[in-house]
């Protein structure tokens, strides 16, 4: 089983949120921004979603120096 990198999982969880508001305001057919349809309430997650998805996008590049730096 192949492991997914931290960097890509770090991506993919700081933009997790814009990409909820915009799904769901297709579905709706309400705009993404609009706060009393419910689909810009998404958007109030990026407050807890960037600084983890940063998290782990500085931890997955000091795995990958560190591995590489050892692999010579």
């Amino acid at each position: 089983m192949k492991k997914t990198p931290l960097i890509r999982i770090g991506l993919v969880l700081a933009f997790l949120p814009i990409v909820l508001a915009f799904i769901t305001s297709l579905i709706s057919g309400t705009s993404m921004f609009d706060e009393g349809s419910g689909t810009g309430t998404y958007l109030w997650l990026l407050i807890i979603s960037v600084p983890i998805g940063l998290l782990l996008i500085v931890i997955g590049l000091i795995v990958k120096l560190l591995k590489r730096g050892k692999s010579n």
